[in-house]
This record gives structure tokens, sequence and C-alpha cells, in this order.
């Protein structure tokens, strides 16, 4: 009887393991991640990333995460009140260099200069929705490139940038 345990426990710890493992695919993957220097984004500083898709067609929601502090988006006190947050992403497909380009504005502050987001030990922390149910297609790598777009160099405050690709169900 032991023995006939000691198979049942172990086949179903294997069978859990393989589960978790099988489920971890399914996490949301990160396309490009960039933690900024001294918390400064140069106007012509583009960042860019190679997405690899293995698996297509697949369908994920791409959203951005941004961290800012108190000096976003420019030292300068009169642009305090502007929380505007401007770029452009472009992304470039595998299969026939192909791209699709959009410019995005998202207003991290309300009207009277507030943040719409608490301050954490500083920073302010923001999801923001890029593309609901994009496509991948093909299999290949995707060329991800974002530039900043806010009219003075450098935009301030900024701590990371994250893409992420996450799975929709």
């Amino acid at each position: 009887m032991d023995n006939c345990f000691k198979v049942f426990l172990r086949t179903f710890m294997f069978v859990c393991i393989l589960g978790l493992w099988s489920c971890s695919e399914k996490q949301n993957k990160i396309v490009l991640h960039q933690d900024f220097k001294d918390e400064q984004w140069g106007r012509f500083d583009y960042l860019t990333s190679v997405f690899e898709v293995v698996k297509a067609p697949v369908v994920c929601d791409l959203v951005l995460e941004i961290t800012v502090s108190d000096l976003f988006p420019n030292i300068y006190p009169y642009h305090q009140d502007d929380g505007s947050f401007i770029f452009n992403m472009t992304i470039r497909t595998p299969e026939d260099g192909s791209y699709r380009s959009k410019n995005y504005k998202f207003n991290l502050k309300d009207k009277e200069g507030n943040w719409k987001s608490q301050e954490v030990d500083g920073y302010y922390s923001y999801k923001l929705p890029l593309i609901n149910e994009m496509t991948f297609n093909k299999i290949g790598n995707y060329q991800f490139k974002i530039e900043n777009k806010y009219s003075k160099d450098p935009l301030y405050g900024i701590k990371d940038l994250t893409v992420k690709c996450i799975p929709v169900k």
C-alpha cells in the first residue's frame, strides 16, 4: 500500500508541476523595458526591441506601464501642470516588413494639475492601453520602436517604461 501511495503522490506532483509549467506560457510577456538613467529620456533616444512570436496566431493586449516622479515632464515650474505623455510607437512585422505606427497622448494629470495616480515612495505608476486584441499572425520577430514626442529635450522625471503583451483569453 505504501508503494502505491508513493507512486500516486509522485504522479500527482508531476502532473501539478506540468500543469503549472504549461500555464506559465500564458503569462504576460515583456515586449520592451527601459530604466532611464537620471530619470531623463532624450528627444531622439529611440527605444527599440525585438519581440519573438513562436506560435501564431496569438491575440494579446499591448499595455504600457510607466513610472514617473514629480519632475515629469520638465524641471521648469510652468511645465509642471502639464501631465501629457506623448510618444509614437511603430511595429514592423516579420513577413513583409510592413509596419503600423501610431501617435499616443495620455494625460497623467487632471485639468488642475493633480496626478491621476497615487504617489508611492515619490513615484506615480500608470498602466496605459496601447492596442486591444492585437493579432500576431506570423511566427517571427516583430520590431518595436518608441519615440519620445515631448517637445522639450529631455523629458524629465521618467523612471521606467515597459510594454507588455497580455494574452487575451
